[in-house]
Protein backbone atom coordinates (compact mmCIF):
# COMPACT_ATOMS: atom_id res chain seq x y z
CA UNK A 1 0.00 0.00 0.00
CA UNK A 2 1.24 3.23 -1.09
CA UNK A 3 1.98 5.79 1.92
CA UNK A 4 -1.10 7.79 2.53
CA UNK A 5 -3.45 5.90 1.17
CA UNK A 6 -6.63 4.70 2.98
CA UNK A 7 -7.43 1.06 3.79
CA UNK A 8 -10.67 -0.27 3.52
CA UNK A 9 -11.48 -3.04 6.28
CA UNK A 10 -13.83 -6.10 5.02
CA UNK A 11 -16.62 -7.19 7.23
CA UNK A 12 -16.92 -10.45 7.96
CA UNK A 13 -19.39 -10.92 5.68
CA UNK A 14 -17.26 -9.15 2.49
CA UNK A 15 -18.96 -5.80 3.28
CA UNK A 16 -16.96 -2.63 4.46
CA UNK A 17 -16.91 -1.36 7.50
CA UNK A 18 -18.25 2.19 7.61
CA UNK A 19 -16.19 4.93 8.75
CA UNK A 20 -16.26 5.55 12.80
CA UNK A 21 -19.00 7.74 13.93
CA UNK A 22 -17.18 11.10 15.96
CA UNK A 23 -18.65 10.58 19.55
CA UNK A 24 -20.85 14.05 20.70
CA UNK A 25 -19.58 15.91 23.56
CA UNK A 26 -22.36 17.27 26.14
CA UNK A 27 -22.37 20.81 25.95
CA UNK A 28 -23.20 23.14 29.16
CA UNK A 29 -23.51 26.58 26.75
CA UNK A 30 -26.54 27.82 25.84
CA UNK A 31 -27.52 29.22 22.82
CA UNK A 32 -28.41 32.36 24.16
CA UNK A 33 -24.74 32.54 25.96
CA UNK A 34 -23.51 31.56 22.55
CA UNK A 35 -26.16 34.20 20.83
CA UNK A 36 -24.65 37.03 23.11
CA UNK A 37 -20.87 36.43 22.73
CA UNK A 38 -21.12 37.01 18.97
CA UNK A 39 -23.02 39.82 19.45
CA UNK A 40 -20.94 43.38 18.98
CA UNK A 41 -19.89 44.71 22.84
CA UNK A 42 -22.24 47.55 22.36
CA UNK A 43 -24.96 44.92 22.22
CA UNK A 44 -23.98 42.28 24.86
CA UNK A 45 -25.72 41.97 27.86
CA UNK A 46 -23.49 43.04 30.85
CA UNK A 47 -22.24 40.81 33.07
CA UNK A 48 -24.19 40.11 36.46
CA UNK A 49 -21.35 39.37 38.54
CA UNK A 50 -19.15 42.25 38.82
CA UNK A 51 -16.15 43.01 40.52
CA UNK A 52 -14.15 45.74 42.35
CA UNK A 53 -11.07 46.67 44.90
CA UNK A 54 -11.42 49.00 47.10
CA UNK A 55 -9.14 50.80 49.60
CA UNK A 56 -6.48 48.67 48.31
CA UNK A 57 -6.95 44.93 50.43
CA UNK A 58 -11.08 44.97 50.20
CA UNK A 59 -12.55 42.68 47.21
CA UNK A 60 -16.32 43.61 46.25
CA UNK A 61 -18.25 41.39 44.20
CA UNK A 62 -22.32 42.39 43.82
CA UNK A 63 -24.58 40.08 41.64
CA UNK A 64 -27.42 42.47 39.86
CA UNK A 65 -30.80 40.96 39.60
CA UNK A 66 -33.71 42.94 37.80
CA UNK A 67 -35.81 41.16 40.52
CA UNK A 68 -34.25 43.99 42.92
CA UNK A 69 -36.66 45.90 44.94
CA UNK A 70 -36.19 48.86 46.91
CA UNK A 71 -35.82 48.36 50.27
CA UNK A 72 -37.73 50.55 52.99
CA UNK A 73 -35.91 52.07 55.52
CA UNK A 74 -34.75 51.03 58.33
CA UNK A 75 -33.30 48.03 56.18
CA UNK A 76 -33.02 44.19 57.43
CA UNK A 77 -29.63 42.73 56.65
CA UNK A 78 -28.73 39.55 56.66
CA UNK A 79 -25.08 38.75 56.48
CA UNK A 80 -22.96 36.13 55.88
CA UNK A 81 -19.49 34.37 56.50
CA UNK A 82 -18.19 32.41 53.10
CA UNK A 83 -16.96 29.35 53.76
CA UNK A 84 -18.00 26.97 56.58
CA UNK A 85 -21.46 29.17 56.65
CA UNK A 86 -22.70 28.77 52.91
CA UNK A 87 -20.49 26.77 51.15
CA UNK A 88 -17.80 24.17 52.02
CA UNK A 89 -15.54 21.96 50.00
CA UNK A 90 -16.71 18.93 48.04
CA UNK A 91 -13.34 18.11 48.39
CA UNK A 92 -13.55 17.59 52.12
CA UNK A 93 -9.81 19.49 52.59
CA UNK A 94 -9.65 22.32 54.36
CA UNK A 95 -8.79 24.65 51.47
CA UNK A 96 -10.57 24.73 48.63
CA UNK A 97 -8.62 22.95 45.40
CA UNK A 98 -9.84 25.08 42.55
CA UNK A 99 -12.86 27.49 41.73
CA UNK A 100 -15.08 24.19 41.77
CA UNK A 101 -14.34 22.81 44.67
CA UNK A 102 -17.45 23.83 46.71
CA UNK A 103 -20.48 22.83 47.44
CA UNK A 104 -23.33 24.31 49.77
CA UNK A 105 -22.93 23.75 53.42
CA UNK A 106 -26.30 22.38 53.99
CA UNK A 107 -29.04 21.93 50.98
CA UNK A 108 -31.54 24.39 52.76
CA UNK A 109 -28.81 27.52 52.19
CA UNK A 110 -30.23 28.56 49.44
CA UNK A 111 -33.85 28.35 49.82
CA UNK A 112 -32.84 30.20 52.86
CA UNK A 113 -31.40 33.00 51.33
CA UNK A 114 -33.68 33.38 48.70
CA UNK A 115 -36.54 33.58 51.59
CA UNK A 116 -34.35 36.20 53.19
CA UNK A 117 -34.81 37.66 50.00
CA UNK A 118 -38.58 37.64 49.84
CA UNK A 119 -38.71 39.16 53.18
CA UNK A 120 -36.65 42.14 52.43
CA UNK A 121 -33.57 41.64 53.70
CA UNK A 122 -30.45 43.09 52.01
CA UNK A 123 -28.18 39.76 51.56
CA UNK A 124 -24.07 40.71 51.95
CA UNK A 125 -21.32 38.04 52.82
CA UNK A 126 -18.36 39.27 55.05
CA UNK A 127 -15.46 36.98 54.62
CA UNK A 128 -11.57 37.23 55.65
CA UNK A 129 -9.56 36.14 52.97
CA UNK A 130 -6.02 36.71 53.93
CA UNK A 131 -4.37 33.55 51.78
CA UNK A 132 -5.86 35.84 48.47
CA UNK A 133 -3.61 38.65 46.76
CA UNK A 134 -5.17 42.05 44.76
CA UNK A 135 -1.63 42.24 43.21
CA UNK A 136 1.01 40.20 42.43
CA UNK A 137 2.84 39.98 45.61
CA UNK A 138 5.29 37.20 46.38
CA UNK A 139 4.57 37.93 49.93
CA UNK A 140 1.47 36.00 49.67
CA UNK A 141 2.36 32.52 48.36
CA UNK A 142 -0.02 31.69 45.18
CA UNK A 143 -1.84 35.15 46.44
CA UNK A 144 -2.72 35.68 42.52
CA UNK A 145 -4.02 31.64 41.71
CA UNK A 146 -5.66 31.94 44.66
CA UNK A 147 -7.69 35.42 43.85
CA UNK A 148 -9.03 33.68 40.52
CA UNK A 149 -9.99 30.67 41.88
CA UNK A 150 -11.83 32.80 44.58
CA UNK A 151 -13.53 35.17 42.06
CA UNK A 152 -14.34 31.92 40.16
CA UNK A 153 -16.16 30.26 43.04
CA UNK A 154 -17.86 33.67 44.11
CA UNK A 155 -19.48 33.79 40.31
CA UNK A 156 -20.49 30.11 40.47
CA UNK A 157 -22.23 30.68 43.79
CA UNK A 158 -23.86 33.69 43.44
CA UNK A 159 -25.25 32.44 39.42
CA UNK A 160 -26.85 29.46 41.27
CA UNK A 161 -28.50 31.93 44.17
CA UNK A 162 -29.42 34.34 41.72
CA UNK A 163 -30.80 36.79 44.00
CA UNK A 164 -29.15 40.40 44.68
CA UNK A 165 -26.27 40.16 46.87
CA UNK A 166 -23.16 41.52 47.95
CA UNK A 167 -19.88 40.28 49.08
CA UNK A 168 -16.92 42.03 50.83
CA UNK A 169 -13.53 40.39 51.08
CA UNK A 170 -10.84 41.44 53.12
CA UNK A 171 -7.36 40.47 51.94
CA UNK A 172 -4.97 42.52 54.51
CA UNK A 173 -4.74 42.62 58.31
CA UNK A 174 -6.24 46.54 58.41
CA UNK A 175 -9.17 47.69 59.67
CA UNK A 176 -11.60 45.83 56.95
CA UNK A 177 -10.78 42.33 58.84
CA UNK A 178 -13.15 40.93 61.14
CA UNK A 179 -14.01 41.49 63.59
CA UNK A 180 -12.98 45.31 62.86
CA UNK A 181 -15.61 46.98 61.29
CA UNK A 182 -14.73 48.22 58.34
CA UNK A 183 -16.38 45.83 55.34
CA UNK A 184 -19.30 46.81 57.22
CA UNK A 185 -18.74 50.36 57.48
CA UNK A 186 -17.98 49.80 53.76
CA UNK A 187 -21.09 48.09 53.27
CA UNK A 188 -23.36 50.85 54.97
CA UNK A 189 -22.00 52.97 52.29
CA UNK A 190 -22.32 51.18 49.46
CA UNK A 191 -25.95 50.77 50.43
CA UNK A 192 -26.63 54.54 50.83
CA UNK A 193 -27.37 53.57 55.14
CA UNK A 194 -25.47 57.19 56.69
CA UNK A 195 -27.48 57.82 59.31
CA UNK A 196 -28.13 55.72 62.82
CA UNK A 197 -31.55 55.00 62.10
CA UNK A 198 -31.43 53.62 58.57
CA UNK A 199 -30.58 49.98 59.99
CA UNK A 200 -32.83 48.07 61.60
CA UNK A 201 -30.19 46.40 63.94
CA UNK A 202 -33.05 44.88 65.92
CA UNK A 203 -33.66 42.22 62.94
CA UNK A 204 -30.25 42.51 61.02
CA UNK A 205 -28.24 39.30 62.12
CA UNK A 206 -24.25 38.15 61.32
CA UNK A 207 -23.98 34.33 60.52
CA UNK A 208 -20.57 32.54 60.89
CA UNK A 209 -18.81 29.10 62.34
CA UNK A 210 -15.55 31.64 64.03
CA UNK A 211 -18.20 31.68 67.25
CA UNK A 212 -15.21 30.88 69.82
CA UNK A 213 -17.09 27.32 70.05
CA UNK A 214 -15.24 24.32 72.20
CA UNK A 215 -14.57 21.13 70.56
CA UNK A 216 -17.46 19.04 70.87
CA UNK A 217 -16.37 15.47 70.98
CA UNK A 218 -19.64 13.06 70.74
CA UNK A 219 -20.57 14.78 68.05
CA UNK A 220 -17.43 15.30 66.23
CA UNK A 221 -17.03 18.98 65.69
CA UNK A 222 -13.52 20.53 65.88
CA UNK A 223 -12.95 23.85 68.20
CA UNK A 224 -13.60 26.84 66.54
CA UNK A 225 -10.76 28.48 65.30
CA UNK A 226 -11.62 32.04 66.66
CA UNK A 227 -14.24 33.43 67.70
CA UNK A 228 -14.00 36.75 64.81
CA UNK A 229 -17.66 36.34 63.65
CA UNK A 230 -19.12 36.61 66.86
CA UNK A 231 -17.30 39.18 67.72
CA UNK A 232 -17.90 41.00 64.55
CA UNK A 233 -21.53 40.99 65.26
CA UNK A 234 -20.68 42.33 69.29
CA UNK A 235 -19.12 45.52 67.61
CA UNK A 236 -22.01 47.10 64.84
CA UNK A 237 -24.57 45.81 67.35
CA UNK A 238 -26.59 43.07 65.62
CA UNK A 239 -27.45 39.78 66.50
CA UNK A 240 -24.71 36.32 66.02
CA UNK A 241 -25.71 33.06 64.94
CA UNK A 242 -23.75 29.98 64.28
CA UNK A 243 -24.55 28.50 60.64
CA UNK A 244 -26.26 25.11 63.03
CA UNK A 245 -28.53 27.80 64.80
CA UNK A 246 -29.59 29.90 61.88
CA UNK A 247 -29.94 26.86 59.03
CA UNK A 248 -30.56 24.11 60.90
CA UNK A 249 -32.53 25.66 64.33
CA UNK A 250 -30.10 24.12 66.21
CA UNK A 251 -29.48 25.32 70.34
CA UNK A 252 -26.67 27.20 71.06
CA UNK A 253 -23.76 26.16 71.92
CA UNK A 254 -21.01 27.74 74.93
CA UNK A 255 -18.59 29.66 73.43
CA UNK A 256 -15.62 31.19 75.24
CA UNK A 257 -13.98 34.51 73.52
CA UNK A 258 -9.79 34.47 73.94
CA UNK A 259 -9.63 38.18 75.03
CA UNK A 260 -12.49 40.32 76.44
CA UNK A 261 -11.35 43.95 76.74
CA UNK A 262 -14.76 44.62 79.03
CA UNK A 263 -13.45 42.66 81.33
CA UNK A 264 -10.85 45.12 82.28
CA UNK A 265 -12.89 48.29 82.57
CA UNK A 266 -16.07 46.50 84.55
CA UNK A 267 -13.15 45.09 87.26
CA UNK A 268 -13.57 45.95 90.60
CA UNK A 269 -11.51 48.65 91.98
CA UNK A 270 -7.96 47.75 93.88
CA UNK A 271 -5.76 49.68 96.43
CA UNK A 272 -3.17 49.77 93.63
CA UNK A 273 -5.16 50.77 90.44
CA UNK A 274 -7.64 53.54 91.76
CA UNK A 275 -7.94 54.71 95.67
CA UNK A 276 -3.72 54.57 95.50
CA UNK A 277 -2.83 54.40 92.15
CA UNK A 278 0.48 53.77 91.06
CA UNK A 279 2.82 56.42 91.87
CA UNK A 280 6.36 56.51 90.70
CA UNK A 281 8.33 57.94 93.54
CA UNK A 282 11.57 59.96 92.73
CA UNK A 283 13.96 58.72 95.32
CA UNK A 284 17.25 59.79 93.89
CA UNK A 285 18.79 62.97 92.94
CA UNK A 286 19.61 61.42 90.03
CA UNK A 287 19.40 57.32 88.63
CA UNK A 288 18.44 55.29 85.78
CA UNK A 289 14.75 53.81 85.28
CA UNK A 290 14.29 50.58 83.16
CA UNK A 291 11.22 49.53 82.09
CA UNK A 292 10.39 46.37 81.15
CA UNK A 293 7.08 45.09 79.27
CA UNK A 294 6.21 43.73 76.04
CA UNK A 295 5.16 45.89 73.43
CA UNK A 296 1.64 47.95 73.85
CA UNK A 297 1.75 47.31 77.56
CA UNK A 298 1.55 50.84 78.15
CA UNK A 299 5.29 51.97 78.95
CA UNK A 300 4.96 55.33 76.74
CA UNK A 301 2.05 56.40 77.68
CA UNK A 302 3.25 56.19 81.69
CA UNK A 303 6.45 57.98 80.59
CA UNK A 304 4.24 61.05 79.05
CA UNK A 305 2.30 61.05 81.64
CA UNK A 306 4.42 60.01 85.24
CA UNK A 307 8.24 60.18 84.38
CA UNK A 308 8.38 63.06 81.98
CA UNK A 309 6.35 65.68 84.56
CA UNK A 310 9.28 64.02 86.88
CA UNK A 311 12.14 65.57 84.88
CA UNK A 312 13.06 62.32 83.14
CA UNK A 313 14.68 61.76 80.21
CA UNK A 314 13.90 59.21 77.46
CA UNK A 315 15.65 57.03 75.47
CA UNK A 316 13.76 54.33 72.97
CA UNK A 317 15.03 51.96 71.05
CA UNK A 318 12.34 52.70 68.34
CA UNK A 319 13.60 56.01 67.83
CA UNK A 320 17.50 56.05 68.33
CA UNK A 321 17.42 51.98 66.25
CA UNK A 322 20.44 50.24 68.52
CA UNK A 323 21.12 49.74 72.06
CA UNK A 324 24.27 51.02 71.77
CA UNK A 325 23.18 54.79 70.39
CA UNK A 326 20.82 54.33 73.32
CA UNK A 327 23.17 53.87 75.65
CA UNK A 328 25.50 57.26 74.43
CA UNK A 329 22.26 59.33 74.58
CA UNK A 330 21.59 58.26 78.30
CA UNK A 331 25.19 58.49 79.23
CA UNK A 332 25.16 61.80 77.81
CA UNK A 333 22.33 63.09 79.86
CA UNK A 334 23.44 61.35 83.38
CA UNK A 335 27.07 62.80 82.56
CA UNK A 336 27.04 66.17 80.98
CA UNK A 337 23.33 67.16 81.56
CA UNK A 338 22.90 65.78 84.85
CA UNK A 339 19.61 64.59 84.08
CA UNK A 340 17.70 61.04 84.90
CA UNK A 341 17.07 58.96 82.07
CA UNK A 342 14.10 56.75 81.53
CA UNK A 343 14.93 53.60 79.23
CA UNK A 344 11.89 53.24 77.20
CA UNK A 345 12.61 49.49 76.09
CA UNK A 346 10.99 46.28 76.51
CA UNK A 347 14.27 44.91 78.05
CA UNK A 348 12.69 41.14 78.43
CA UNK A 349 15.18 39.50 79.38
CA UNK A 350 18.41 39.33 82.06
CA UNK A 351 21.00 39.66 79.75
CA UNK A 352 19.61 42.97 78.36
CA UNK A 353 18.73 44.35 82.08
CA UNK A 354 22.41 43.14 82.99
CA UNK A 355 23.84 45.92 80.50
CA UNK A 356 21.74 48.72 81.48
CA UNK A 357 22.68 47.87 85.27
CA UNK A 358 26.42 47.58 84.50
CA UNK A 359 26.04 51.41 82.81
CA UNK A 360 24.26 52.69 85.78
CA UNK A 361 27.80 51.07 87.93
CA UNK A 362 29.84 52.79 85.63
CA UNK A 363 28.24 55.86 86.07
CA UNK A 364 27.57 55.64 90.04
CA UNK A 365 24.01 56.38 89.50
CA UNK A 366 21.27 53.95 91.36
CA UNK A 367 19.13 51.88 88.84
CA UNK A 368 15.37 51.10 89.62
CA UNK A 369 12.73 49.04 87.39
CA UNK A 370 9.17 49.72 86.44
CA UNK A 371 7.60 46.46 85.73
CA UNK A 372 4.89 46.45 83.38
CA UNK A 373 2.47 43.26 83.89
CA UNK A 374 -0.37 43.48 81.12
CA UNK A 375 -0.83 40.30 79.14
CA UNK A 376 0.21 39.43 75.57
CA UNK A 377 -3.09 39.44 74.20
CA UNK A 378 -4.25 42.60 75.83
CA UNK A 379 -1.04 44.58 74.47
CA UNK A 380 -1.69 42.97 71.08
CA UNK A 381 -5.51 44.60 71.83
CA UNK A 382 -3.68 47.87 72.54
CA UNK A 383 -1.54 48.02 69.67
CA UNK A 384 -4.01 46.87 67.22
CA UNK A 385 -6.29 49.62 68.48
CA UNK A 386 -3.56 52.25 68.97
CA UNK A 387 -2.42 51.91 65.03
CA UNK A 388 -6.19 51.27 63.48
CA UNK A 389 -7.79 54.45 65.16
CA UNK A 390 -5.63 57.53 63.85
CA UNK A 391 -5.11 60.49 65.67
CA UNK A 392 -7.81 59.28 68.44
CA UNK A 393 -5.63 57.20 69.61
CA UNK A 394 -2.40 57.33 68.18
CA UNK A 395 -0.35 60.70 68.64
CA UNK A 396 2.84 59.27 67.06
CA UNK A 397 1.37 57.74 64.09
CA UNK A 398 2.68 54.21 65.40
CA UNK A 399 1.97 51.19 62.65
CA UNK A 400 0.41 48.05 63.93
CA UNK A 401 3.11 45.42 64.92
CA UNK A 402 3.19 42.04 63.63
CA UNK A 403 2.58 39.28 65.96
CA UNK A 404 5.92 37.94 66.23
CA UNK A 405 6.56 41.31 68.50
CA UNK A 406 4.66 39.74 70.98
CA UNK A 407 5.14 36.30 70.62
CA UNK A 408 9.31 37.12 70.58
CA UNK A 409 8.79 39.15 73.79
CA UNK A 410 7.54 36.06 74.84
CA UNK A 411 9.96 33.95 74.43
CA UNK A 412 13.03 35.92 76.09
CA UNK A 413 10.81 37.36 78.81
CA UNK A 414 12.42 36.64 82.58
CA UNK A 415 10.55 37.94 85.29
CA UNK A 416 12.96 40.92 86.55
CA UNK A 417 14.22 40.73 90.27
CA UNK A 418 15.31 42.82 92.66
CA UNK A 419 18.43 40.43 93.19
CA UNK A 420 19.99 41.53 89.50
CA UNK A 421 20.64 44.81 90.74
CA UNK A 422 17.83 46.76 91.25
CA UNK A 423 17.19 49.43 93.46
CA UNK A 424 13.62 48.54 93.70
CA UNK A 425 10.87 47.58 91.27
CA UNK A 426 7.46 49.03 90.96
CA UNK A 427 4.87 47.08 89.29
CA UNK A 428 2.28 48.73 87.39
CA UNK A 429 -1.02 46.46 86.27
CA UNK A 430 -2.62 47.93 83.20
CA UNK A 431 -5.52 50.34 83.47
CA UNK A 432 -7.13 52.23 80.69
CA UNK A 433 -7.41 55.53 80.75
CA UNK A 434 -9.33 58.21 78.37
CA UNK A 435 -11.77 59.71 77.21
CA UNK A 436 -15.12 58.47 76.81
CA UNK A 437 -14.61 58.49 72.79
CA UNK A 438 -11.72 56.86 73.07
CA UNK A 439 -13.42 54.18 75.36
CA UNK A 440 -15.85 53.06 73.23
CA UNK A 441 -13.34 52.51 70.66
CA UNK A 442 -11.16 50.38 73.08
CA UNK A 443 -13.91 48.48 74.25
CA UNK A 444 -14.77 47.26 70.96
CA UNK A 445 -13.26 43.49 69.76
CA UNK A 446 -10.16 43.97 67.84
CA UNK A 447 -8.04 40.92 67.47
CA UNK A 448 -9.38 37.01 66.83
Amino acid sequence: MAPGSLKRVSSADGGVSPPTTKRRLATTTTNKAVANFFKPASEKEPEKVTFQVLHETVLVARYENAKTAPRPKPVKIAAFDFDDTLITTKSGLKFARGEDDWQWWNATVPSRLKQLNADGYAIVVISNQAAISLRADAKVPNGMRSLNNFKGKVMAVFKALDLPISLYAATGHDIFRKPRAGMWEQLLKDYGLADAGDVDHEKSVFVGDAAGRAEDKPAKNKKDHACSDRDLAANVGIGFKTPEEFFLNEDAKPFTRTFDPGRYLQAELTSQTDSTPVVFIKKNDLDLVLFCGSPGAGKSTFYWQHMQPLGYERVNQDTLKSRDKCMKVATKHIEDDRRSVVVDNTNADIETRAAWIALARRLKVPVRLIHFTASAKLCEHNDTVRALCGDLMNPEKRMMLPKVAFTGFASRYREPKVEEGFQDITKVDFKFEGTDEQKAQWQKYWIS
